[in-house]
């Protein structure tokens, strides 16, 4: 990696132990991560900083992922979004990539397929 800058992930999830289990593995690969446990505090941090891509959780306590998605496609069109989650039925699914969602990742996750779309996500959205 050397000088290349670091690419900041959000990551949105109310689960303490999935949050620090992604957390963990995106460090590991070196990226620099911002978790958080809301959906508010994710897009604060959105509304203050620069990032490259979005991990949200589906089923957050304050509002659901698809909700923090459109939030923050309004405030940065460009950042690319991830959404994890535990239920898999097709009009929720739907209605994530239609709101703009990259992809889909079902919990819980495999981690090198996690780690594979995480990648080339970054890698496209530069």
């Amino acid at each position: 990696m050397g000088h290349k800058r670091k690419y900041r992930i959000l990551l949105v999830d109310d689960d303490p132990n999935c949050l620090d289990a992604v957390d963990q593995i995106l460090r590991r690969e070196g990226y620099d991560t911002f978790p958080s446990s809301d959906g508010r505090t994710g897009l604060e941090a959105v509304a203050k900083s620069s990032f490259d891509l979005a991990i949200v959780d589906f089923d957050l306590p304050d509002m659901d992922g698809l909700h923090v998605l459109y939030a923050i496609k309004r405030m940065r069109r460009n950042i690319p979004v991830i959404i994890m989650t535990a239920r898999t039925s097709k009009e929720m699914r739907l209605a994530s990539l239609e709101a703009g969602a990259y992809t889909f990742i079902p919990k819980p996750i495999n981690i090198p397929n996690f780690k594979q779309i995480v990648a080339r996500e970054i890698g496209r959205a530069h």
